[in-house]
């Protein structure tokens, strides 16, 4: 089972996205962005698709100096190549787009397994403890009890980036189990029936 990400809304798909989008997401892939210029007044980039996409320079500049600003880039640029690379704070987005982007794929055919995460979060981590049952919430797993949520389709990968983004990994335990009390409700919830 893979994770994918949200499918892309229409201004993507007709090739309308934004700048500062698109240089997230090939830092996310390269860890630095090199940008040339094609033309006196044209950039070319390659997108972390592969298409290439063309911008006028003046908002290209602006929308890296926007970023660099709000301190998400730093600059590394030299007299012939304009270079940036994320900041702490430009990764602490891009890990939060990240997070709000997963979703679990549901199979062709149930596997009759459930995916069951239990949780004992200490107070301390309140914060964090909330913004997972949200996110659990979020991509369709159903309550259990108030720290065990259970979802039908395989989402190990899933679980793993939510308690390694909200730091809550030591405190988290993830099962596959065939039985449990209320699951015949359950699978009338998926739809699984």
């Amino acid at each position: 089972m893979k994770v994918i990400e949200k499918n892309m809304g229409s201004a993507e798909r007709e090739g309308k996205v934004s700048i500062p989008k698109i240089i997230f997401s090939i830092l996310a892939v390269a860890g630095l962005l090199t940008v040339a210029l094609v033309a006196p007044n044209v950039v070319q980039l390659i997108d972390a698709f592969g298409r290439k996409r063309t911008f006028p320079r003046r908002q290209f500049r602006q929308a890296l100096r926007r970023l660099e600003h709000k301190g998400y880039l730093r600059d590394l640029s030299d007299r012939t190549k304009w270079k940036f690379t994320l900041t702490a704070e430009g990764k602490d987005i891009l890990a939060k787009r990240k997070i709000e982007e997963l979703i679990i794929v549901r199979p062709s055919r149930w596997d009759g397994k459930w995916r069951v995460i239990v949780f004992d979060i200490p107070e301390k981590y309140r914060h964090a403890r909330n913004a997972l049952r949200w996110k659990l919430k979020d991509l369709g797993f159903q309550c259990v009890n108030l720290s065990v949520w259970a979802h039908p389709f395989e989402c190990s990968d899933v679980i793993n980036a939510l308690v390694a983004y909200y730091g809550v990994g030591e405190y988290a335990r993830m099962m596959t189990v065939e039985r449990f009390d209320g699951m015949v409700e359950m699978e009338k919830k998926f739809d699984l029936v």
